[in-house]
């Protein structure tokens, strides 16, 4: 299977008055299309980064992405405006507008496409009945727990119908039991519309949960990928074991569990 996703050589730096500070040092990645995959690492590793280069949120110094035959490291401004329509983001804090009800805030991005109003009503009440919250259609942000308010960011990301879904940091401000939560919608939208989702994460568990495939990442660098089972068996870059080794002590003080077995 030829890869949908793929990052060559990706490097990206940032400066701060004289200095640089190089964060992702050529990254090379393939993800096939329908997967879920994780990039795991801790806070500073680069991750976040990573996942917006892949839309050119952020502007990679070098290196090439591919998403299907569409190189987006190579399209014009206006080119990447009508791509981008079919890359949802989830963000961690979920950046719904309080002023708007639950509806307005999932029909906002098909508001900006001038979809006819039909089309919006019947796409929208599709979502909120997906992610479980026919009920809160004319609700605003405020009155949410924070699981249904990522459940919102869940829709409007869907909104234009995407082939890609880059996830960054989901579930991290959510309590255990609404990340398990958000992890099955997930994974439940990758099964019934067949989205690449992209999830980066500091929770080993998340991704042992629903991610078939992960790469750790460690300082702006690839220290392994490969099949998730496989990495939390035997872990085999110094960087996987240590996070192995935090994420099972954190097991034996707490009792949110995922999925399987290892």
């Amino acid at each position: 299977m030829s890869a949908y996703i793929r990052i060559e050589d990706l490097h990206k730096s940032f400066k701060n008055k004289n200095e640089k500070t190089e964060v992702l040092k050529g990254i090379d990645l393939s993800i096939n299309k329908g997967e879920i995959y994780g990039i795991v690492g801790f806070s500073g590793a680069g991750k976040s980064t990573l996942v917006r280069c892949i839309n050119r949120l952020e502007e990679p110094d070098k290196g090439r992405i591919f998403i299907g035959d569409t190189e987006m490291t190579a399209l014009s401004k206006k080119e990447l405006t009508k791509r981008r329509r079919k890359i949802g983001m989830i963000f961690q804090q979920f950046n719904l507008f309080d002023s708007m009800t639950v509806f307005q805030n999932i029909a906002y991005p098909l508001t900006l496409e001038k979809v006819s109003k039909n089309e919006i009503e019947q796409r929208v009440d599709k979502l909120l009945e997906l992610v479980g919250l026919s009920d809160k259609k004319h609700a605003y942000p405020g009155s949410l727990s924070g699981g249904q308010k990522q459940r919102v960011g869940i829709a409007r990301a869907l909104a234009n119908e995407p082939d890609v879904l880059l996830s960054d940091e989901a579930t991290s401000a959510l309590d255990p039991q609404s990340t398990l939560a958000i992890l099955d919608l997930l994974a439940q939208i990758n099964d019934e519309l067949g989205v690449t989702i992209i999830m980066i994460t500091h929770e080993l568990e998340a991704a042992k949960r629903i991610c078939g495939k992960i790469a750790v990442l460690e300082n702006g660098v690839i220290t392994e990928k490969g099949n998730t089972r496989d990495i939390f068996l035997d872990p085999k870059s110094s960087t996987g074991k240590i996070f192995l080794e935090v994420y099972r002590e954190f097991r034996q003080e707490h009792t949110y569990s995922g999925g399987g077995g290892i």
